[in-house]
């Protein structure tokens, strides 16, 4: 294989990456010709895109595996976020490294998120560039008119979050500190941050019992400030109920975390709550969605304000 040959590159690293997990009843044609052909009669189909760019989504000297995952993660949490189930993934890379060991371990890093989530990477594109960046496109099934909107909240919905947030932004600290002999709960924060967890047991779930739903990858007053906005109603959260670690400025305001913030019915709550038991995933009530604009924050019943309120692509230094 010529290690300048994009093309032999691409055959011969990244074309049968998890072709295993093809359902061929949906997946017609894969990587080879100019796109992927896929069609499916008794569901909708869903695509989203994400790109990730070095020194802005991770760090420039994260190793290619991690990189691979982590871009991987990232893009594919739009699906769970929409209520669907994960089925393909298309990765495009630009890279300055044309040293087939990183090359190498980059599709290592594809071959360990395809595995964990059991779904083929259906095609792609390698490029040279000045700066790495990924761009990684998704798609899914959902059941025919179970798409979750951000526009579908109501008025007197409770709000709910999975997870912990926090713990990515904790993990990125620790990695920018290059810190040995962590911990086993600075362990979990570190790969929480490298290696993003997806909600994809109660993803297909949410559609029977909740009305919106959206991942946080920009911090949680930013994201679920989408549905306020989309739904055209406010969001009052409660400090005291929000499950986070460290300091609640960076913890609602950093992101990174892709847990899932969802508003449903107050009825379904203990349905709800019983979902994230059997799923083994913490469950947790914030707030209730109400008429008015934007996302209050309350301590003791004052309003509060944060230092900021999420992150910005062309706000954020």
């Amino acid at each position: 294989m010529k290690e300048s040959d994009e093309f032999s590159i691409l055959e011969k690293l990244f074309q049968n990456l998890g072709s295993q997990y093809n359902d061929s009843s949906d997946l017609l044609i894969g990587p080879g010709d100019d796109s992927g052909l896929f069609s499916n009669k008794k569901s909708d189909l869903i695509f989203s895109t994400d790109l990730a760019v070095s020194g802005i989504h991770f760090p420039r000297d994260l190793s290619a595996d991690l990189i691979a995952f982590r871009a991987c993660a990232i893009a594919a949490s739009d699906i769970p976020a929409c209520g669907g189930e994960l089925k393909w993934i298309s990765i495009s890379l630009v890279t300055a490294s044309k040293d087939i060991q990183w090359l190498e371990k980059f599709s290592l890093g594809i071959k360990e998120f395809t595995d964990l989530y059991k779904i083929p990477v259906i095609g792609g594109d390698l490029s040279s560039g000045k700066e790495c960046c990924v761009s990684v496109g998704v798609c899914g099934k959902i059941e025919k008119n179970n798409f979750l909107r951000r526009s579908g909240a109501r008025a007197n919905d409770s709000i709910f979050i999975t997870g912990e947030i926090g713990q990515a932004y904790l993990g990125l600290k620790l990695y920018e500190k290059n810190k040995s002999n962590l911990s086993a709960d600075e362990k979990t924060y570190y790969y929480r941050y490298l290696k993003p967890e997806l909600r994809t047991c109660l993803a297909t779930d949410l559609p029977s019992i909740a009305n919106s739903c959206i991942d946080i990858s920009d911090g949680l007053l930013a994201d679920l400030g989408h549905i306020c906005s989309q739904s055209k109603l406010k969001a009052n959260l409660d400090l005291e109920l929000i499950p986070y670690i460290g300091d609640y400025n960076d913890a609602l305001a950093w992101g990174d975390d892709y847990e899932l913030c969802f508003t449903a019915n107050s009825n379904n709550e203990n349905q709800i709550l019983n979902l994230g038991k059997k799923h083994n995933l913490k469950v947790t009530k914030i707030g209730e969605m109400a008429q008015g604009e934007g996302v209050n924050l309350f301590k003791d019943g004052k309003s509060i304000n944060l230092e900021r309120s999420g992150y910005n692509h062309f706000s954020n230094g």
